[in-house]
């Protein structure tokens, strides 16, 4: 019979308090932005010069005080829009005994227990990894890392303080002659994805690395790659 532990499932994500701010914060930002935005075109309108001057104008010759209101409830609605779409864009994992339910924009992915072999945290990035200590994730969560170390420790995770495999890390540099050629151009490509700030393609090129037997993690657009170590 499954013991109360394992019936219940633990919920990491944005906390509350952070999701009221965004909810409340945003939509009153919003609002309080389009009703004085009226006069705040009226100001740039009359400067000889002003960056996009001419949609400023346009608005400043609206009359009436219902200008100020209709902008003020448009803000509202726009800023409703980006507050449920930033509490979407953040990471949320559900925790059980069996395994983990990741979910992130309209993505759900979902990982076996028995395939976690270390969790872990670097900085603000949950990092878990697999028994040939690949990425099954590396992402950053907005719950405290308290929170997390708890949740997991909880239902029977192999919790690490710090990266087991961190001393095998070594920077990456073009033509590594280490790495053989395909892993350095996956890693150039890569590089350029960072800097373009392609979250989706990075991840997509770090699990075509870890096929060729290497894995890689990021400091700001720096590159570090080990081998992969099996368990």
């Amino acid at each position: 019979m499954p013991t109360e532990r394992q019936r219940t499932a633990t919920e990491l994500g944005l906390p509350a308090s952070g999701q009221a701010l965004l909810l409340i914060g945003g939509p009153a930002l919003g609002a309080l932005l389009g009703y004085f935005l009226p006069r705040v075109a009226k100001r740039i309108a009359a400067l000889r010069w002003a960056p996009m001057k001419g949609p400023f104008q346009l608005i400043s010759s609206w009359e009436g005080h219902w200008v100020a209101f209709a902008l003020g409830a448009l803000g509202l609605v726009v800023g409703l829009l980006f507050a449920f779409a930033a509490v979407e864009s953040t990471l949320r994992i559900t925790v059980t005994d069996a395994g983990l339910r990741l979910r992130k924009d309209e993505a759900v992915h979902e990982i076996e227990r028995p395939d976690v072999e270390a969790v872990f945290l670097d900085g603000k990035r949950l990092v878990i990894l697999d028994r040939e200590s690949r990425h099954l994730l590396r992402d950053t969560s907005e719950a405290s890392a308290a929170t997390i170390e708890h949740a997991f420790t909880a239902h029977g995770y192999p919790w690490r303080a710090a990266d087991p495999y961190a001393d095998l890390y070594r920077r990456w540099v073009p033509e590594t002659p280490d790495l053989p050629g395909l892993v350095n151009a996956l890693l150039k490509a890569r590089e350029a994805a960072l800097g373009k700030k392609a979250h989706d393609d990075a991840v997509e090129l770090r699990g075509e690395v870890e096929k060729s037997g290497f894995t890689v993690r990021d400091e700001g657009h720096r590159q570090y790659w080990r081998p992969l170590v099996r368990s």
